[in-house]
């Protein structure tokens, strides 16, 4: 269906140049090698603008838990920090009192070699791979459906589709474990688990026409990325490639992914509302604990304000 050599090329060139700066995977991470299905000891990892915050959840020599906490910058895809030892906190059920530091237990260093994997040193241990445990969506068919927001930048100009992914087709290709599709059948997506893509999804356009966009992306959880291409004639020609961006806004049961702390209903629930519904008699009162709205007349006059004084400040900058 696609010729995505040139675009595989890319792709293999972003994830593997040590040039690439990138931020891990938040979530659950673990050893490679300690991944039998069974309990054991793991590692929870999240990073914002180059600080990374660890946790090590795991067993002392006796066969008691044992937490550590590390954080620091990451620099060329490598974290160093000391792992902290805690004692003394609040207990459960039992009133707040903070924890004592004790010495450190030695150091964590982990050099990323993706978003998604890794090698670990920890302190007395050779270093070992380390990756992502994925836990609430897995590599196939069920764990692409939802809604997603493809964007694709063509120079600095982004472009986006939405589609909204429902159709478990129960189909597969030679090369992938599994195609899914929009109800109308106009898009498809498929986790590659073999051939020269394998661990890759595809997703594009059904109809090979001109203007049909392609996609070849690595995901994890509901945060994609990775490469497009726009087909530019009839032939099967494409564009250069073009980063891109993939976010899961909902899942197979439209519950929204993003942060939900009471920003109110979506833009597309409230597009679909009567004009009644949305007319200023019906406008709420916003408080501190209740959905924002900007059919509230006083959010929409802060708004107005704040604009005011925002655009007066930005044209003074010189």
């Amino acid at each position: 269906m696609l010729n995505l050599k040139i675009i595989v090329a890319l792709l293999c060139f972003l994830i593997c140049s040590p040039a690439w700066a990138f931020m891990p995977a938040a979530g659950m991470w673990g050893v490679d090698s300690e991944d039998n299905g069974l309990p054991g000891r793991g590692f929870q990892i999240e990073a914002e603008n180059g600080t990374v915050v660890f946790t090590y959840f795991g067993y002392r020599a006796d066969g008691s838990s044992v937490f550590y906490f590390a954080a620091g910058p990451i620099v060329n895809n490598t974290f160093t920090a000391s792992l902290l030892d805690l004692r003394g906190g609040t207990s459960l059920g039992g009133p707040h009192q903070n924890a004592s530091l004790l010495d450190p237990a030695g150091t964590v260093t982990i050099i990323f070699s993706s978003g998604k994997h890794g090698i670990i040193s920890l302190p007395s241990e050779p270093q070992r791979a380390m990756s992502k445990r994925p836990f609430g969506y897995f590599d196939g068919h069920d764990g692409l459906l939802g809604t997603w927001l493809f964007t694709r930048i063509q120079g600095l100009t982004p472009y986006s589709q939405m589609k909204n992914l429902i159709n478990n087709t129960g189909k597969s290709t030679d090369t992938g474990n599994g195609i899914v599709t929009t109800a109308a059948l106009d898009f498809l997506c498929e986790y590659q688990i073999s051939g020269e893509l394998a661990g890759i999804v595809l997703c594009g356009d059904l109809a090979e026409v001109v203007g049909s966009s392609f996609y070849v992306l690595k995901y994890s959880g509901d945060r994609g990325e990775g490469v497009a291409a726009v087909q530019l004639s009839s032939s099967g020609d494409f564009s250069a490639d073009q980063e891109m961006h993939a976010l899961r806004i909902s899942t197979k049961n439209g519950i929204e992914t993003g942060l939900n702390d009471g920003t109110g209903e979506s833009i597309s629930v409230k597009s679909q509302l009567a004009p009644a519904q949305v007319s200023t008699q019906n406008l709420k009162r916003v408080v501190t604990d209740k959905p924002l709205s900007l059919e509230d007349v006083r959010t929409v006059e802060a708004l107005k304000i704040w604009a005011s004084k925002a655009q007066a400040i930005v044209q003074q900058v010189p």
